[in-house]
Formats: structure tokens, sequence, C-alpha cells
């Protein structure tokens, strides 16, 4: 009885056991069954996407590119790479793969620490994790294509290159306040007002399951954002530039600005401020290198004073600031009372140095008076009573409807950022009085941009037509399409076309006999009108807007040319003046577009010692000139694309100096379709120029010390030949360039 007691004792047990075990599995396989139909498509799409996110890479798309009207490349983007290390693949490789890729990455970055890298796929001897259990590392930002190509070629494990970019301006400050930049939210100039366009679209590798759940890798290519080609002529632009930076560094001023543009059509060829700065590094201030006392100055400068010192470098002037702008306002004032009847061209006015309005009596730059001058001579001495007068006749009601129809007090609509209109600075029509229409009548008392007086006098000497001025012409795809094109825009005709003529024809007087006589060309008929202008407070002494507006030929302008010296140092009368930048600029343009003279000139045909004649290469190929160039010391600029020369300046026959630069307009013939121009990449490193030689479609070889700099390349720059083509380039080292140098 004892022993069946027992027995049952250890079956129930037994029994117990056994479905205490049952109960456990049938819930465990309950859990599995319910996980697998209630939560088994979520957790299948996590365990895709952890896969997923092992190879979801994205290709950034190139920025567009910004071209001036000759091609010439003001802005570019080329495609860079981040160097990315996944530690979880690495780790499941052989320990001679994980050496081999640490010891590499280490050897070519110097930045990266070898301990550090092996730390990311060391083993916890306890948990068995990696230091760093993650697909994605950041190791190295920003290197070029031939490095990543170098290293993709030794194909190290765990290692992933991924695609960005980078933008760079090749002419680093050319047309800096024009071009602008883009740093984050950060945007200025046309890298602002065109964004959108150029903005490229990103593309993405990645894996994606089909149904049966098998693995499929899908790639989407980026899509570069679009071309931008601008109006901007570089070689006028640089000229611009020059004669800004030489008249800033004799007469330190607030600012110095030139401005080219074609006032028939509104075309910008070159807009230029003092206070540049390189476009790769906008952030410092060229004042740094340029200036030993400033870098004190900037590091006592708080964050915020700094941003402001910034501002105002990056800020156009041309479009964003306003000034009164003085007499070369006069000619709007002559137009309109011309226009209405009230004034012929022989009508006479007499200046006694001063003129009585009401109460205030407004003085002549001449204080001692004109005289009796008409119509044209009030222009050309720019005389304040002359043209006060002609404002009386002309009547407020009409002047000030002129006044707006000329476009002050409103933006032009320019395609860049930022324009300020001035509209705050100038009188309502109820607040204008005798007084108001005389000074306005000069010029004063209100402000306007510069590119709007430019504008407004465009209308005085193109028939009468006021346009809209633009910067961009052409927007173009990644496959060469024009999808928008800009064409000249009139907003309204404001004067007829004879009041036109007059105004176009009289203003040449300003420089055979009046105020502008410093910038004749011999040869070139010029009209010009000149200003003095106060500015601000006139109870502030010194504060001046000196103003040349110049235009050639005067029988059919093509160049309209605004000068401006604004609140120069230490102001002289007499002493700081435009005239002499504003010749250089202009005579730089007549040589760079082989302008013929509309007058007579003396013909010296002596060639002086030293100089050279000039050969006429018209019609003939670049690949035959370039040695007859060299033999005499002739460097060459080359326009446009092609290899057939269709004009050259200076012409065939001329005496030139050895040493001077010819420049050579080319074309592309028939045979020559789809051949594209060699970039000039002498005096850069290897991987500057392999980068901007591939970007344009040809390939690379060197000859000599790849660690220097290029002394030279065959075939030359400027030659068109086919992509593909193999560019030599021949390297030095600096040492052994500044050793030539000193034995020269």
């Amino acid at each position: 009885m004892k022993k069946i007691r027992q027995r049952i004792k250890v079956n129930t047990k037994f029994t117990l056991i056994l479905f205490v075990f049952t109960l456990c599995f049938t819930c465990l396989f309950g859990k599995v069954i319910y996980l697998k139909t209630v939560h088994g498509e979520s957790y299948e799409e996590a365990a895709r996407n952890q896969q997923i996110n092992r190879y979801d890479i994205t290709t950034v798309g190139n920025r567009g590119a910004i071209l001036d009207r000759n091609n010439q490349v003001l802005a570019l983007s080329t495609a860079i790479y981040n160097v990315v290390l996944d530690p979880l693949v690495l780790a499941d490789v052989s320990e001679e793969e994980q050496e081999k890729t640490l010891t590499t990455l280490c050897q070519y970055f110097e930045e990266l620490d070898y301990a550090e890298l092996k730390g990311y796929i060391t083993k916890d001897s306890q948990s068995g994790e990696i230091g760093l259990p993650t697909h994605w590392k950041y190791l190295v930002k920003g290197i070029e294509r031939t490095v990543k190509e170098e290293l993709e070629a030794l194909s190290l494990q765990g290692v992933v290159y991924e695609q960005t970019s980078k933008r760079t301006y090749p002419l680093e400050a050319l047309a800096c306040h024009v071009i602008g930049f883009t740093r984050g939210d950060t945007k200025w100039g046309l890298e602002n007002q065109y964004n959108d366009v150029m903005t490229g679209t990103n593309g993405r590798s990645f894996i994606v399951y089909n149904g049966s759940n098998s693995v499929t890798y899908e790639s989407y290519a980026p899509q570069d954002g679009d071309t931008i080609i601008t109006t901007l002529d570089y070689m006028i632009q640089q000229y611009a530039e020059e004669v800004v930076a030489e008249t800033a560094a004799k007469w330190p001023s607030q600012n110095v600005a030139a401005l080219v543009m074609n006032p028939n059509t509104g075309e910008i060829y070159a807009m230029a401020n003092s206070g540049t700065y390189d476009l790769n590094d906008p952030s410092v201030p060229a004042a740094l290198e340029d200036d030993p006392t400033f870098a004190e100055k900037w590091e006592a400068m708080s964050s915020e004073e700094q941003m402001n010192y910034m501002n105002s470098i990056w800020k156009n002037f041309c479009i964003s600031s306003t000034f009164e702008p003085g007499s070369i306002f006069k000619p709007i004032t002559v137009a309109a009372a011309y226009e209405e009847g009230v004034i012929k061209e022989t009508d006479t006015f007499y200046c006694a140095g001063h003129y009585l309005v009401e109460d205030t009596d407004i003085a002549c730059h001449l204080t001692s008076g004109h005289g009796t001058l008409n119509v044209e001579g009030i222009m050309a001495q720019s005389c304040n009573p002359g043209v006060i007068q002609i404002a009386q006749k002309l009547g407020l009601e009409k002047f000030y409807q002129y006044f707006r129809d000329f476009g002050f007090g409103e933006q032009t609509g320019i395609d860049l950022p930022y324009e300020a209109s001035a509209a705050s600075l100038i009188h309502e029509y109820a607040a204008m009085g005798p007084v108001e229409l005389a000074t306005y009548s000069f010029g004063q008392t209100f402000n306007s941009t510069a590119i709007q007086i430019l504008d407004a006098f465009a209308a005085l000497i193109n028939g009468g037509n006021l346009m809209r001025p633009y910067v961009v012409s052409q927007i173009v795809d990644s496959d060469g399409n024009i999808v928008v094109e800009n064409s000249p825009e009139v907003k309204r005709t404001v004067i007829s076309q004879k009041t036109s003529d007059f105004i176009r024809n009289a203003l040449k007087g300003t420089v055979e006999y009046g105020t502008a006589k410093k910038i004749k060309v011999a040869g070139y008929s010029i009209g010009c009108k000149t200003g003095t202008a106060e500015q601000g407070s006139r109870s502030v002494n010194d504060q001046w807007a000196l103003t040349y507006m110049a235009y050639f030929p005067v029988e059919n302008p093509q160049y309209l040319v605004l000068t401006v010296i604004y609140l120069p140092e230490d102001y002289a009368d007499g002493v700081q003046s435009p005239a002499e930048m504003t010749k250089k600029l202009i005579e730089s343009i007549i040589k760079y577009k082989n302008l013929e003279p509309t007058e007579a000139v003396d013909d010296d045909s002596a060639v002086a010692e030293g100089s050279v004649q000039m050969a006429d290469y018209t019609g003939s190929s670049l690949y035959e000139i370039i040695g007859d160039l060299d033999s005499k010391d002739l460097t060459y600029q080359v326009v446009g694309s092609g290899n057939t020369i269709v004009n050259q300046v200076p012409k065939g026959g001329s005496s030139i100096e050895r040493g001077s630069e010819v420049i050579l307009y080319v074309e592309k013939s028939e045979e020559e379709s789809g051949m594209m121009p060699v970039p000039n990449v002498i005096g850069k490193t290897y991987a500057q120029a392999s980068a901007e030689l591939e970007d344009a479609g040809f390939s690379v070889a060197t000859d000599g010390d790849p660690s220097g700099v290029v002394t030279s390349q065959e075939p030359r720059y400027g030659l068109s030949v086919a992509k593909g083509t193999e560019i030599v380039l021949k390297m030095e080292a600096a040492e052994e360039q500044t050793q030539d140098a000193s034995t020269e």
C-alpha cells in the first residue's frame, strides 16, 4: 500500500512537470505564431530596412555652372567624395584584409589614427560587440576623384565613397559681387537669384526586395542643375575691376565702382565694386592679407561686428546702395523739356554763377558764371543755373512725370537680389516746390542706385526706350538644351527718337570742349556727362560722389560706361576724378573689341625699337599661328570656341611691343563639330589641373614631377580638340621654378 502511494506520488509529479513543460512550450509556440501572424510583416520590414540602411547611399547632383557670354567658366561644381567606413563589414573579413584597409587609410590620410580605427572593429570580450557597431562612419570628407579612384583600385574592405559636390570659382574674386556665393543658408548674387534652377537632383543607390523577398540593387543617377550663361564679358569685367582697384588705391573712398552696359539691349557687360573678396573663401576678408594692421582690428571685433563688416563687403554697391547722382542727371531734364517743345537747340540761357529760387541762392560750380550758353553748352559745361531755368520752363508737373517715367523711385527689375528702389529717398509730388524742382533738375536732394541712373541714361541715347537691365541671357540644362532665353525687354518709351538723337549728339560736346576733355581718345567719338554731387547733410563737409557717364561710338552707341568714386577721403575739388579710370576702361574696350576709328587720326607707321609687326591671322588656324606668336614673344587670349581665327586685336600690320597679349576670336568649322577648347591649366597643381581637364572631357598624362605645378601643356590652351584627347602636362617642382626665375 505504501509502495502504491509512492508510485502515485511520483506519477503525479511527473505529470505536473510534463504539464508545465507542455504549457510553456504551447505558450512559446503560441507567441511565435502570434508574432508571425500579427507583427511578422513589420518585423520583416524592419529587417529589410536594416539591410537597406546599410546600402542606402545618396549621390549629390552637381550644381549648375555659371559662364560668361564667351563660355568662360565663372563658377563650377565638381564631384568630390567622402570616405566612409563600415565597421560591421570590416569586422567580418579576415585580419589580413582588416590590416590592409586600416594601414592604407592611415597612409593616405595623416589625420586618421590607426589605434582609433582599430578600436572601431575590436570585439568586447564579454558582450562580443565591436567598438563601433554601425554601418556608417565618416572618416575623411572632400577628397578629389583621382584619390578616390586610387583607393578603389586597392579594393579596400568596408570602405564606401560617398559622392558629393564642391563649388569652385576659377577666377577667384572676378565679378564676385555679381556671381555671389552659397554657404549653407547664406546666398548672394546670381547664386541666390538662380539657386532653384542651378540646384541639382540627388541620386541614390539602395536595396529593394521583390515579391519573393530576394534582394535587388537599384540605383538612380544624380541630375546636374542647369547652367546659366551670363551677359558678362569676363575681359571687360577684368578691365573694369582693374581700373576700380587702381582708383581705390590712389584715392581711398567708401566705394569705387564701374559698370558697362549695352544701352540698346540692357545687357550688363561688367559690374565692378571695390572691396572684392575671393569667392572660394568668402568669409575671410582680403584686408587680412593686404593690410598688416587690419588683422589686429579684425581680432578685436565681436562676432556681430565681423558679420556686419563681411555683409558690407558682400553687398553689391551698384544695385543696393543709393546716392545723389548729381549732374549726370541733367540731360534727363533737358530731354524732357526738349520732348515737350518748351526749348529748342538754339535757345540760350544766362549763368551769373548763381541763381535765386525763392529765398534760396543756388550756386554754379563756376562761381564767376558761364555767361550765355545754348542748350548743348549747358550740358557740356554742367551749368546749374542753365538747367534750373530749363526745368522752370518745363514746369513741376511735367518734370515729375518724366522723373518717374525714367524709372526713379522704382526698381529696374535687374535679375540680381537685394536691388534698392530708393523710393523712400525721393519726394512725393505734393512735397515738391520751386526749390525742389531746381535741385532735382541737376540731380541733387534725391537718391538713386547706380543701376537706376545707368538704365535711365541708356534711354537718352538708344532712341528713348527704358530697358530692363539683365545679367543672365540663357539657362541651359545638363543636356545642353536651352530652357530659358532672356531677350531685351522695353519697359516703356520715355522720349522720341528725335529727342534721343539730339541728346546723344549734343553730349559729344562735353568731351570736345566741356568738362570731360580728359577722356578724349584720338579717332573715336565719345559722348559724356560728368557729375560732382554733394551727399547727405549739407552741414557735413566733403561728402561727395564723383561720376562719369560715357558712351561710344556716338553715332551708334554700343557701350555705356558709368564710373563712380563715392565719398573719397580728403576730397579736394579738381584732384579726385573718375576721368582717368573712365578713359582707361574705354581704351581697353576699344582695343579688346577691335573697334574701328570713327574719326580721322594721324597715322604713325614707324615701328618702335623692341616692337614687332603684327601679322594678319584672320582665316588661319590656331595650330598654324601659335609658333609665330611664340617667335615674337607674344602671349594670346582666345575668345570663342573653335580653331578658325575670324578676328584679332591688334589688327594685322599694327606695331606692338614684344610680350604684349594678342586677342584671337575663333569659330568652329563644320569639321570641328563636337570639339571642345582646351582649358588653360598652367600654374595649377596636378589635382587642380586634372580635375578641370577631366570635367571638360579630356584625359590627362604627366611629364615631370607630379607634386609640382603645370609649366606647359600639349595640346596648347585655347585649341579645340576632340573630347577624350590626352592632354600632356609638363610638371615642375616649385623650387625649380623659383631657381629658373632667379637666373632670368
